[in-house]
């Protein structure tokens, strides 16, 4: 018999009742879901970047790069604020519908932000 006073009995006794065991975590249990969350978020960006290469004047695309896509938006970089105002205007007035007929994700908007896109995406920038 153990010598703890009666409340720490109790209270040793409410912890297994009430806290739960620590999970042990390994790679072989997070494996599986990060492999899945990948893989699902590699076809939704190259879906994307698919339908973007095909719908998207040369012109603009050549200055511009796709960066990804969380939650219906696609996030797309473009080399300057030019480019991005041309982008916009194109989305307004038609693309985005082309661009949501040829993907199979769900577009709900393109962000366009400027920033730097590599030379062998920006012809002569």
């Amino acid at each position: 018999m153990s010598m703890m006073a009666p409340a720490t009995q109790q209270l040793e006794q409410l912890r297994g009742w009430r806290v739960k065991p620590p999970r042990t975590t390994c790679f072989s249990q997070l494996l599986p879901n990060l492999q899945r969350q990948l893989t699902r978020s590699q076809k939704q960006v190259g879906a994307f970047a698919d339908a973007w290469d095909a719908c998207v004047p040369p012109p603009l695309r050549d200055r511009c790069r796709v960066e990804g896509m969380r939650g219906g938006t696609a996030r797309v970089t473009a080399s300057s604020s030019a480019i991005v105002f041309q982008l916009d205007r194109a989305l307004r007035t038609g693309l985005l519908r082309e661009l949501r007929a040829a993907c199979s994700a769900t577009i709900t908007r393109v962000d366009i932000k400027v920033g730097r896109v590599p030379l062998a995406a920006a012809n002569n920038d």
